[in-house]
């Protein structure tokens, strides 16, 4: 019987390459999909990636709370919170969901879709962010070290060094 010589068998799993060595992450990848299905980390890239998944129109009316995995070809079941009387519009919208899910997290990822009443109840998708302070001008440098620095031919190294001595003379 003849030998594969791809990288790749038809199941995903890798092959011995053709110097007989094997990616570490090749060795683990099936132990580490099945753990972080069981410790939801499914859940939280869906979370993540709910926006572009969804889209704009869907992601501001409903959200993922809670994904089941299952063995099988049969899926997961996947809960979504939907606020108020957007659930026939999210509704009629499952089976598109779906494709767009199993698109982005696999294959069999979601089988099901259910539909959770949620008024209000959304989560924070984004942190709010603080303000950004401006930064105050920075300050002439001092009048000796500016000539030191003139004499750089080089105009460009030049205003590197001055932004460096700024940066040095303004910190703390």
């Amino acid at each position: 019987m003849a030998r594969q010589t791809g990288a790749y068998r038809p199941d995903g799993r890798s092959q011995r390459k053709a110097k007989g060595f094997l990616s570490a992450g090749g060795l683990i990848t099936g132990q580490m999909q099945t753990a972080q299905a069981k410790r939801g980390f499914a859940l939280a890239r869906l979370q993540a990636h709910w926006n572009d998944i969804a889209g704009v129109d869907l992601s501001g009316t409903c959200w993922p709370a809670r994904l089941a995995t299952a063995r099988g070809p049969a899926g997961g079941l996947l809960t979504l919170a939907v606020e108020g009387a957007h659930a026939p519009m999210v509704q009629m919208m499952v089976p598109t969901l779906r494709e767009r899910i199993n698109g982005a997290m696999g294959p069999n990822t979601v089988g099901r879709i259910q539909l959770r009443h949620a008024a209000g109840l959304r989560p924070e998708a984004e942190p709010q962010r603080q303000p950004v302070k401006e930064r105050p001008a920075p300050k002439p440098l001092p009048a000796d070290m500016a000539e030191q620095l003139s004499s750089i031919g080089d105009e460009e190294f030049r205003n590197a060094l001055e932004t460096l001595a700024q940066n040095v003379l303004s910190r703390r």
